[in-house]
């Protein structure tokens, strides 16, 4: 049975309509697998199916808080052993969700997974919406917005800098940085309001300055926030690093060196690539996402001439570029005119001279050299793999460019907190010019108001329940 298709008791009749329950760990079959229950009521209808394997163990409902009872699920239709489990129970409000909970670990098979869930719900148990137990945190006062959303970044990390950046946030560190740029905030409103209440005594010339310089200080302190998404967006989305060059150039083979196995088809025959391929991998900490690309000609083959659309395509959305021009000689002038292209859009090439254990490779090489201003150029081998611990570094070595001169510890990866944290810095900018041009201080205020709301929305300290249902929703069952 479905667990979304349970009957339940009418929730006026129901002692656990408050209560819910998921598997807290991934679906499928495993050697062991975690049941979790949150609310009031959750020791009360796990006893209705647990029978301790020794009098030191009491019903769960007498269970202290953060202690384990070993015993046997069994299914109150028939009597019949559902699966010896072990029960774990969390006593409010020192729990995850500041509720009582209680998690069930049992084996990890599809049916006793669901058995157990199906019981639960019979009982009158709700089955959890995604994201629930960290929505119930959150309104719990457990962790704020930004903390919780840090959960499911945590969940979803594909690298070690994601991870780290991940564990930061749910750990508080952007929460701390946010509310100490809305103290800031207020107490530059607060000299506002003693300026306005007390015009004749505080109005002067030295005020209005130094709420001028209070403010642009405030301000240079959130663009530094703000510069940090360039690298948080690349932790939480991946650097988009594209493989490009002439049919038949190496580039899959150079895609699967850097995957570290085949990902993509080898062949010697040209325009094998009709498709951009892609892969995420992990390279010095960095989400990578590769993409292999159809070689770049003029072809009458229709499938290959939309391969080469979606390579240009590609290109534009590129963090970075790997040209890579490899035997024969002909068409390098041509193959010079498409890196200029790339680089006066603004994106960063770098020149690979690939198979470079052909004799070809080194004169490719010297040209690239002598007509690209873009450093060296790399010389990579399938063969013997040389290049790759270069192509690597310049990957990092792109990722740090990027990043704040101030070299913030703190990041902003989530698009909404950096659309939340430039509407904040647009009110501040809009009260220094208010002041600076002489405009009445109740607009200064007005906009100083309207910062310290969208730092707020940050942190879910002013935020609509229809904001948090949707982020909530787009977390996973079970979390």
């Amino acid at each position: 049975m479905s667990e979304h298709n349970h009957q339940q008791p009418d929730p006026g009749q129901n002692p656990f309509h408050d209560v819910c329950a998921a598997l807290a760990t991934p679906p499928g079959q495993s050697g062991l697998a975690v049941i979790r229950l949150s609310g009031p009521g959750s020791a009360r209808a796990v006893d209705l199916l647990f029978r301790p394997n020794s009098p030191r163990f009491g019903p769960v409902a007498a269970m202290a808080g953060y202690t384990c009872a070993v015993g046997d699920l069994i299914d109150p239709e028939d009597a019949g052993l559902i699966d010896q489990v072990v029960i774990t129970r969390f006593v409010a409000p020192h729990s995850f969700t500041g509720e009582d909970v209680v998690e069930i670990s049992c084996h990890g098979g599809v049916s006793v997974k669901q058995t157990i869930l199906d019981r639960l719900f019979k009982l009158g148990v709700q089955s959890a919406e995604p994201g629930e137990f960290s929505k119930r945190a959150f309104m719990n006062g457990k962790m704020d917005l930004a903390q919780a959303e840090a959960v499911m970044d945590l969940i979803q990390a594909e690298a070690r800098r994601s991870t780290k950046a991940a564990a930061a946030q749910l750990r508080g560190a952007l929460s701390g940085r946010i509310r100490r740029l809305s103290d800031a905030v207020y107490r530059l409103l607060a000299q506002v309001e003693l300026i306005l209440e007390y015009p004749e005594h505080e109005e002067t010339d030295e005020a209005q300055d130094s709420l001028a310089s209070g403010l642009e200080s405030l301000a240079d302190s959130m663009a530094a926030l703000q510069a940090s998404f360039n690298q948080g967006r690349i932790l939480r989305e991946g650097m988009t690093v594209v493989i490009a060059g002439r049919p038949n150039a190496g580039k899959s083979s150079l895609l699967n060196a850097l995957a570290g196995y085949d990902r993509a088809i080898v062949t010697s025959v040209p325009g094998t690539t009709r498709d951009t391929i892609e892969e995420l991998v992990d390279i010095n900490g960095i989400p990578v996402r590769l993409i292999d690309t159809a070689g770049l000609r003029t072809t009458d083959d229709l499938v290959e001439k939309i391969g080469v659309d979606r390579a240009r395509s590609a290109l534009r959305q590129a963090d970075l570029v790997f040209w890579l021009a490899s035997p024969p000689l002909s068409g390098l002038d041509d193959e010079l005119r498409e890196i200029r292209r790339v680089l006066a859009a603004g994106i960063p090439v770098i020149a690979i001279a690939g198979k470079d254990d052909l004799a070809e490779s080194r004169i490719i090489r010297r040209y690239l050299d002598e007509n690209l201003n873009q450093g060296d150029v790399v010389a990579f081998s399938a063969v013997s793999g040389e290049g790759l611990p270069v192509l690597r570094r310049l990957i990092l070595d792109q990722y740090e460019r990027i990043g704040s001169p101030s070299g913030q510890e703190v990041l902003i990866t989530n698009s909404r907190h950096k659309a939340c944290l430039d509407q904040a810095a647009a009110r501040v900018a809009e009260a220094i010019h208010t002041i600076r041009s002489g405009i009445p201080l109740d607009l200064t205020a007005s906009l100083l108001h309207n910062s310290a709301a969208a730092l707020a929305a940050i942190t879910g300290d002013q935020v609509s329940e229809e904001l948090i249902n949707t982020i909530f929703s787009r977390f996973c069952v079970g979390k």
